[in-house]
Protein backbone atom coordinates (compact mmCIF):
# COMPACT_ATOMS: atom_id res chain seq x y z
CA UNK A 1 0.00 0.00 0.00
CA UNK A 2 1.04 3.38 -0.92
CA UNK A 3 1.85 5.98 2.26
CA UNK A 4 0.01 9.13 1.69
CA UNK A 5 2.04 11.88 0.49
CA UNK A 6 1.94 15.45 3.10
CA UNK A 7 -0.62 16.85 0.61
CA UNK A 8 -3.04 14.78 0.90
CA UNK A 9 -2.22 13.96 5.34
CA UNK A 10 -2.54 17.99 5.20
CA UNK A 11 -5.92 17.47 3.26
CA UNK A 12 -6.99 14.90 5.94
CA UNK A 13 -6.38 16.91 8.70
CA UNK A 14 -8.08 20.06 7.33
CA UNK A 15 -11.54 17.77 6.46
CA UNK A 16 -11.39 16.37 9.88
CA UNK A 17 -11.37 19.82 11.52
CA UNK A 18 -14.06 21.19 9.41
CA UNK A 19 -16.19 18.04 9.98
CA UNK A 20 -15.83 18.16 13.86
CA UNK A 21 -16.61 21.81 13.62
CA UNK A 22 -12.91 23.06 14.69
CA UNK A 23 -12.00 26.73 14.29
CA UNK A 24 -9.19 27.87 12.05
CA UNK A 25 -5.70 27.19 13.18
CA UNK A 26 -2.35 27.41 11.22
CA UNK A 27 -0.71 24.21 10.35
CA UNK A 28 2.00 23.57 12.38
CA UNK A 29 4.67 21.13 12.66
CA UNK A 30 4.66 18.31 10.38
CA UNK A 31 1.10 19.59 9.03
CA UNK A 32 2.56 22.88 7.93
CA UNK A 33 2.89 23.28 4.26
CA UNK A 34 6.54 24.36 3.60
CA UNK A 35 5.41 26.44 0.70
CA UNK A 36 2.92 27.51 -2.02
CA UNK A 37 3.31 24.79 -4.61
CA UNK A 38 2.86 22.40 -1.08
CA UNK A 39 0.06 24.73 -0.01
CA UNK A 40 -1.99 24.60 -3.55
CA UNK A 41 -1.03 20.88 -3.70
CA UNK A 42 -2.89 20.42 -0.33
CA UNK A 43 -5.75 22.21 -1.61
CA UNK A 44 -5.92 19.69 -4.49
CA UNK A 45 -6.65 17.11 -2.53
CA UNK A 46 -8.97 19.00 -0.17
CA UNK A 47 -11.25 19.54 -3.66
CA UNK A 48 -10.79 16.04 -3.73
CA UNK A 49 -11.64 14.67 -0.45
CA UNK A 50 -14.78 16.80 -0.20
CA UNK A 51 -16.07 16.04 -3.61
CA UNK A 52 -16.22 12.27 -2.68
CA UNK A 53 -18.21 13.70 0.58
CA UNK A 54 -21.08 15.73 -0.58
CA UNK A 55 -19.94 18.82 -1.85
CA UNK A 56 -19.29 17.55 -5.41
CA UNK A 57 -17.29 18.51 -8.32
CA UNK A 58 -15.52 22.09 -8.84
CA UNK A 59 -17.84 24.73 -10.61
CA UNK A 60 -15.81 27.56 -9.87
CA UNK A 61 -12.74 29.24 -8.57
CA UNK A 62 -12.17 32.54 -6.49
CA UNK A 63 -9.82 35.03 -5.48
CA UNK A 64 -8.97 35.82 -1.71
CA UNK A 65 -6.46 38.30 -0.28
CA UNK A 66 -6.89 40.58 -3.08
CA UNK A 67 -6.04 43.71 -0.73
CA UNK A 68 -2.63 45.36 0.22
CA UNK A 69 -3.66 45.21 3.82
CA UNK A 70 -5.18 41.61 3.74
CA UNK A 71 -1.89 40.47 2.13
CA UNK A 72 0.06 42.00 4.80
CA UNK A 73 -1.62 40.30 7.63
CA UNK A 74 -0.86 37.20 5.96
CA UNK A 75 2.58 37.81 5.06
CA UNK A 76 2.37 37.78 1.31
CA UNK A 77 2.69 39.54 -1.57
CA UNK A 78 -0.52 38.97 -4.06
CA UNK A 79 -3.48 37.09 -3.92
CA UNK A 80 -4.22 33.40 -3.23
CA UNK A 81 -6.94 31.34 -4.87
CA UNK A 82 -9.27 28.61 -3.82
CA UNK A 83 -12.12 26.26 -5.77
CA UNK A 84 -16.36 26.72 -5.52
CA UNK A 85 -17.72 23.17 -4.98
CA UNK A 86 -20.70 23.04 -7.90
CA UNK A 87 -23.36 22.01 -5.42
CA UNK A 88 -22.79 25.07 -3.79
CA UNK A 89 -23.26 27.28 -6.50
CA UNK A 90 -26.79 29.01 -6.12
CA UNK A 91 -29.16 31.23 -8.42
CA UNK A 92 -30.63 34.18 -6.94
CA UNK A 93 -32.70 34.86 -5.34
CA UNK A 94 -31.70 32.14 -2.60
CA UNK A 95 -32.34 31.49 1.12
CA UNK A 96 -29.26 30.01 3.63
CA UNK A 97 -29.13 29.25 7.42
CA UNK A 98 -26.91 30.99 9.47
CA UNK A 99 -26.61 28.36 11.27
CA UNK A 100 -24.76 25.64 8.71
CA UNK A 101 -22.06 28.16 8.10
CA UNK A 102 -19.22 28.16 11.01
CA UNK A 103 -18.23 31.34 11.31
CA UNK A 104 -20.67 33.02 7.72
CA UNK A 105 -19.05 36.24 5.79
CA UNK A 106 -20.75 37.72 2.74
CA UNK A 107 -18.46 39.34 0.20
CA UNK A 108 -20.03 41.47 -2.82
CA UNK A 109 -18.63 40.38 -6.22
CA UNK A 110 -18.31 40.63 -10.00
CA UNK A 111 -18.58 36.83 -11.68
CA UNK A 112 -17.50 35.64 -15.07
CA UNK A 113 -19.03 32.24 -16.32
CA UNK A 114 -16.33 30.50 -18.77
CA UNK A 115 -17.27 29.69 -22.32
CA UNK A 116 -14.47 26.85 -23.06
CA UNK A 117 -11.73 25.19 -21.13
CA UNK A 118 -8.76 26.87 -20.56
CA UNK A 119 -6.11 24.30 -20.59
CA UNK A 120 -3.09 23.37 -18.29
CA UNK A 121 0.00 25.25 -18.60
CA UNK A 122 -1.09 27.86 -20.61
CA UNK A 123 -0.56 31.45 -20.64
CA UNK A 124 -0.25 33.65 -18.87
CA UNK A 125 -2.88 35.64 -19.43
CA UNK A 126 -3.81 39.38 -19.20
CA UNK A 127 -6.71 41.47 -19.36
CA UNK A 128 -7.29 40.88 -23.17
CA UNK A 129 -5.87 37.93 -23.50
CA UNK A 130 -8.89 36.74 -21.08
CA UNK A 131 -12.26 38.03 -22.85
CA UNK A 132 -12.36 35.73 -25.29
CA UNK A 133 -13.18 32.88 -22.60
CA UNK A 134 -16.18 34.81 -20.84
CA UNK A 135 -19.24 33.40 -21.39
CA UNK A 136 -21.39 35.76 -19.26
CA UNK A 137 -21.10 38.20 -16.08
CA UNK A 138 -22.93 38.43 -13.72
CA UNK A 139 -23.16 40.11 -9.75
CA UNK A 140 -22.82 37.44 -7.24
CA UNK A 141 -22.18 37.33 -3.53
CA UNK A 142 -20.36 35.20 -2.18
CA UNK A 143 -20.17 32.70 0.94
CA UNK A 144 -17.28 32.53 3.37
CA UNK A 145 -16.80 30.22 6.51
CA UNK A 146 -13.64 31.78 8.41
CA UNK A 147 -14.35 28.62 11.14
CA UNK A 148 -13.36 31.36 14.10
CA UNK A 149 -10.34 32.63 12.41
CA UNK A 150 -7.85 35.14 14.66
CA UNK A 151 -7.70 38.00 11.84
CA UNK A 152 -4.15 39.14 13.27
CA UNK A 153 -2.93 35.46 13.34
CA UNK A 154 -3.78 33.79 9.61
CA UNK A 155 -1.00 32.04 7.47
CA UNK A 156 -1.31 32.44 4.35
CA UNK A 157 0.15 28.71 3.18
CA UNK A 158 -2.99 27.18 5.99
CA UNK A 159 -5.18 29.46 4.08
CA UNK A 160 -4.58 28.42 0.54
CA UNK A 161 -4.63 24.63 1.74
CA UNK A 162 -7.78 25.32 3.72
CA UNK A 163 -9.40 26.33 -0.03
CA UNK A 164 -9.68 30.04 0.77
CA UNK A 165 -12.49 29.56 3.21
CA UNK A 166 -15.08 29.09 0.15
CA UNK A 167 -18.66 28.06 1.00
CA UNK A 168 -20.14 29.17 -1.83
CA UNK A 169 -22.12 31.77 -4.69
CA UNK A 170 -25.44 32.89 -5.25
CA UNK A 171 -25.03 34.39 -9.15
CA UNK A 172 -27.63 36.73 -10.35
CA UNK A 173 -28.76 37.34 -13.47
CA UNK A 174 -26.20 38.12 -16.51
CA UNK A 175 -25.69 41.45 -17.56
CA UNK A 176 -26.96 42.70 -20.57
CA UNK A 177 -24.41 43.69 -23.43
CA UNK A 178 -21.44 43.08 -21.38
CA UNK A 179 -19.01 42.76 -23.98
CA UNK A 180 -19.95 46.27 -24.90
CA UNK A 181 -19.14 47.59 -20.86
CA UNK A 182 -16.36 49.12 -19.37
CA UNK A 183 -16.53 46.07 -16.49
CA UNK A 184 -13.40 47.88 -14.76
CA UNK A 185 -16.04 51.36 -13.87
CA UNK A 186 -19.84 49.74 -13.09
CA UNK A 187 -21.54 51.53 -9.86
CA UNK A 188 -22.95 49.09 -7.82
CA UNK A 189 -25.18 49.55 -4.97
CA UNK A 190 -25.28 47.36 -1.53
CA UNK A 191 -28.38 46.95 0.58
CA UNK A 192 -28.26 45.14 3.87
CA UNK A 193 -31.67 44.70 5.67
CA UNK A 194 -32.81 48.72 6.18
CA UNK A 195 -29.19 50.19 7.20
CA UNK A 196 -28.41 52.83 4.19
CA UNK A 197 -26.75 51.39 0.81
CA UNK A 198 -23.53 51.36 0.11
CA UNK A 199 -22.25 52.19 -3.31
CA UNK A 200 -18.92 51.32 -4.81
CA UNK A 201 -17.60 50.65 -8.06
CA UNK A 202 -16.27 47.26 -9.73
CA UNK A 203 -13.08 48.74 -10.27
CA UNK A 204 -12.37 48.21 -7.05
CA UNK A 205 -10.93 44.54 -7.39
CA UNK A 206 -10.09 44.99 -11.07
CA UNK A 207 -12.15 42.26 -12.32
CA UNK A 208 -10.79 41.32 -15.53
CA UNK A 209 -7.10 41.80 -14.17
CA UNK A 210 -8.23 39.55 -11.17
CA UNK A 211 -9.41 36.75 -13.69
CA UNK A 212 -6.77 36.81 -15.78
CA UNK A 213 -4.36 36.52 -12.55
CA UNK A 214 -6.27 33.58 -11.19
CA UNK A 215 -6.25 31.52 -14.55
CA UNK A 216 -3.04 32.37 -14.99
CA UNK A 217 -1.61 30.67 -11.44
CA UNK A 218 -4.11 27.97 -12.06
CA UNK A 219 -3.46 26.86 -15.53
CA UNK A 220 0.64 28.04 -14.33
CA UNK A 221 -0.21 25.18 -11.79
CA UNK A 222 -1.72 21.85 -13.94
CA UNK A 223 -4.88 23.00 -13.38
CA UNK A 224 -7.47 23.17 -16.33
CA UNK A 225 -10.30 25.61 -16.21
CA UNK A 226 -14.15 24.30 -17.20
CA UNK A 227 -16.10 25.92 -19.84
CA UNK A 228 -18.75 26.54 -17.85
CA UNK A 229 -17.24 27.02 -14.66
CA UNK A 230 -17.84 30.96 -12.59
CA UNK A 231 -15.04 32.49 -11.36
CA UNK A 232 -15.35 35.71 -8.59
CA UNK A 233 -12.94 38.27 -8.81
CA UNK A 234 -12.76 40.13 -5.16
CA UNK A 235 -15.20 41.45 -3.38
CA UNK A 236 -15.61 45.40 -4.06
CA UNK A 237 -17.30 46.58 -0.76
CA UNK A 238 -15.82 45.14 2.27
CA UNK A 239 -16.97 41.88 3.87
CA UNK A 240 -19.98 41.73 6.15
CA UNK A 241 -20.65 39.12 8.85
CA UNK A 242 -24.45 38.71 9.39
CA UNK A 243 -25.29 37.87 13.13
CA UNK A 244 -28.89 37.51 12.74
CA UNK A 245 -31.88 36.74 10.06
CA UNK A 246 -31.33 39.41 7.31
CA UNK A 247 -31.98 40.52 3.42
CA UNK A 248 -28.81 41.06 1.41
CA UNK A 249 -29.26 42.91 -2.33
CA UNK A 250 -26.48 43.61 -4.33
CA UNK A 251 -26.64 45.44 -7.88
CA UNK A 252 -24.33 46.11 -10.72
CA UNK A 253 -25.52 48.85 -12.43
CA UNK A 254 -29.12 48.08 -12.92
CA UNK A 255 -27.93 45.17 -14.72
CA UNK A 256 -27.57 42.41 -12.89
CA UNK A 257 -28.98 42.27 -8.67
CA UNK A 258 -28.41 39.29 -6.80
CA UNK A 259 -30.23 38.42 -3.37
CA UNK A 260 -30.22 36.42 -0.42
CA UNK A 261 -32.24 36.09 2.28
CA UNK A 262 -30.39 34.80 5.79
CA UNK A 263 -32.31 32.98 8.42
Amino acid sequence: MNMPDKAEIIAQALKTAHDKGENFENLKGDLAPADEDEAYAAQWCFHRLHGQEGRGPLGGRKIALASQVQQELCGIDHPIAGGIFAREIQTSPAKIERKNYHGLGIEFELAFQLADDIHANTGPYDKQSIRPYIAGAYAALELIIDRGADYENIDAFTMIADNAWSAGIVVGNEIPNWRDRDLDSLPVTLRWNDDPAISASTGLSNPLASMAWMISLLTGRGQTVKAGEFVITGSVIRTRYPVAAGQVAFDIAGLSTVSLRID
